[in-house]
C-alpha cells in the first residue's frame, strides 16, 4: 500500500525529516543565547519550514547569528517547496528522473513533461533569487542607516526571505513590523515582496512570457489569480479601514497583504474589532495561489467554487471562467480541498477548545492561521497548554504538505475501479 503512496509520502517524509534535523540543530547551544527545549525548537522549526511564522517569543533574543541562518534556510526551502527544491538540484546536476519522480514533482509545479519540469525548476530558482536580491537591496537602503552596515545587511536578507516566503519571522524583538507602522517606504517594499510570493512564480513566468501584454493572451490560471488577487486586496483593505478608523490606509493594505499567508503585523492585532478579525480569518483561509509560497485553500479553488455556484444558479451544466470551460475533475478537486480544510479546522477547533477554555474566535483564528501557514496570532501562548501547541504544530504540517496529500496516504485506492463503468441514476438534492 505504501509503495503506491509514493507521490504523497515523499513530501510528507521529506518535510518531517528536515524539521527533525533542524530541531536538533536549533536546540543545540551553538545556535542559542539561552537554553531552549526540544519541543520549542521543534515548534519553531516546523513554523519556519512550513512558512507559518508562529513563535513562542522574540527570535532575536533566543537565537544567535547561526540560529538565525538556520531559520533563513528553513524559510527558503519552505518557500521553494521541498519537491521543487529537490527537482531544482536534480535539474542543475542534469540527473535523470524516473516517471514516478516526475509525477511527484508534477503535482507541485503543474508541468506535463520532464523538459517542462527541468525548465520550470531552473526558472523558479532563478526568479526567487532575482526577486529576493532586489528586496535585499531596497531594504538595505533603509536598514543600514538605521541598524549599521553588517546588521542592516543581515536584517535585509532575513526579512526579504521571510516576506517573500510568506513566513513572517522577524528580528525586531517580537513587535513584528509595528516600529514601521508610519514608514511608507518599508511597508511598500514588504507588501510587494509578500504579494509576489503569494501570486506564485508560474504566474510571474506567464506574465513575462506574454509579449503582447494583452490580458486575453494569459493562461486561465493567471487570469483567475490576477483578478482575484486584485479583488482580495482592494475590497478587504477598504473594509478594514472603515472598521478600524485609527489605522492608515497603508496599514490596512499591509494587514490584508500579510493575511494572505505571511504573518507580519504593523498594528496591535488583538485590539481589532470582531468584524476585522473575521475578515482576516476569511483571507487566511483563502490564502494565495497554487505553486506559490502561500498556504490556504488557494484562490483558484475559491474561484472555481464561486463560478460553479453561479453557473448552477443560472441553470448551466458547465462551469465557465473567462470564456473557458473548467474540467469536472478540477471542480471535484476544488470541492474536496475546501471540504477537507473546513473539516480539519472544525475538528481541530473542537479539540482545542475542549482542552483550552479561551475565546472561541481566538481558537478559530489560530487554527486557520496555522493550517494556512500564515502565522498571525491574537492569542497569548502562555495560556495554551501542550495539547493546543501540538494541534497547532500538526495543522502547520498538514497545511504545508496539503490536506489532500495527507489524507490520501491513509486511503487505499483500488486501481480496478478505473476500468469499471457503473450505471447512473439521478438523485434528489
Amino acid at each position: 500500500m505504501l509503495k503506491n503512496k509514493r507521490t504523497y509520502l515523499i513530501p510528507i517524509i521529506g518535510f518531517a525529516f528536515i524539521i527533525l534535523v533542524a530541531s536538533v540543530i536549533l536546540c543545540s547551544p551553538i545556535c542559542n543565547y539561552k537554553e531552549i527545549t526540544f519541543r520549542d525548537a521543534l515548534f519553531i522549526a516546523t513554523s519556519g519550514l512550513t512558512t507559518t511564522g508562529f513563535t513562542k517569543g522574540p527570535l532575536v533574543e533566543q537565537f544567535n547569528f547561526l540560529g538565525q541562518i538556520i531559520l533563513a534556510i528553513l524559510m527558503e526551502i519552505g518557500a521553494m517547496g521541498f519537491i521543487i527544491f529537490i527537482s531544482y538540484f536534480w535539474s542543475i546536476k542534469n540527473k535523470k528522473m524516473k516517471i514516478s519522480d516526475i509525477l511527484v514533482i508534477n503535482d507541485n509545479i503543474s508541468s506535463d513533461s520532464y523538459g517542462q519540469i527541468k525548465e520550470h525548476s531552473i526558472f523558479i530558482g532563478k526568479i526567487m533569487l532575482e526577486v529576493q536580491a532586489f528586496g535585499i537591496i531596497l531594504l538595505a537602503i533603509r536598514f543600514i542607516p538605521l541598524l549599521g552596515f553588517f546588521k542592516g545587511i543581515w536584517y535585509s536578507i532575513f526579512h526579504t526571505i521571510s516576506a517573500f516566503s510568506n513566513c513572517g519571522f522577524d528580528l525586531f524583538g517580537g513587535n513584528s513590523f509595528r516600529i514601521f507602522s508610519n514608514d511608507i517606504y518599508v511597508q511598500t517594499i514588504m507588501i510587494a515582496l509578500m504579494l509576489l510570493g503569494s501570486i506564485g512564480i508560474l504566474v510571474i513566468e506567464d506574465v513575462r512570457n506574454n509579449k503582447s501584454r494583452k490580458f486575453s493572451r494569459l493562461k486561465l490560471q493567471t487570469k483567475i489569480i490576477l483578478t482575484y488577487s486584485l479583488i482580495l486586496l482592494v475590497v478587504p483593505t477598504i473594509a478594514i479601514k472603515i472598521l478600524e478608523p485609527n489605522i492608515s490606509i497603508l496599514n490596512s493594505l499591509f494587514m490584508v497583504s500579510t493575511s494572505r499567508s505571511t504573518g507580519f503585523s504593523v498594528v496591535d492585532l488583538p485590539n481589532f474589532t470582531f468584524e476585522s478579525k473575521f475578515i482576516l480569518i476569511i483571507l487566511m483561509f483563502i490564502g494565495g495561489s497554487p505553486t506559490s509560497t502561500s498556504g490556504g485553500v488557494k484562490m483558484v479553488t475559491i474561484a472555481v467554487l464561486i463560478s460553479t455556484i453561479v453557473s448552477t444558479l443560472k441553470g448551466k451544466d458547465e462551469t465557465i471562467m473567462f470564456w473557458k470551460k473548467v474540467p469536472n475533475s478540477a471542480i471535484r478537486r476544488a470541492i474536496t480541498i475546501f471540504t477537507l480544510f473546513a473539516l480539519i479546522i472544525t475538528i481541530a477547533c473542537t479539540v482545542f477548545y475542549h482542552y483550552n477554555k479561551i475565546n472561541l474566535l481566538n481558537i478559530i483564528f489560530e487554527a486557520v492561521s496555522a493550517i494556512s501557514n500564515t502565522g498571525l496570532t491574537i492569542t497569548d501562548y502562555s495560556t495554551v497548554n501542550i495539547i493546543g501547541e501540538n494541534i497547532l504544530l500538526l495543522l502547520m504540517f498538514i497545511g504545508r504538505v496539503s490536506p489532500l496529500s495527507f489524507i490520501l496516504v491513509f486511503i487505499n485506492e483500488n486501481s480496478k475501479d478505473k476500468y469499471i463503468d457503473y450505471p447512473s441514476e439521478n438523485v434528489i438534492l
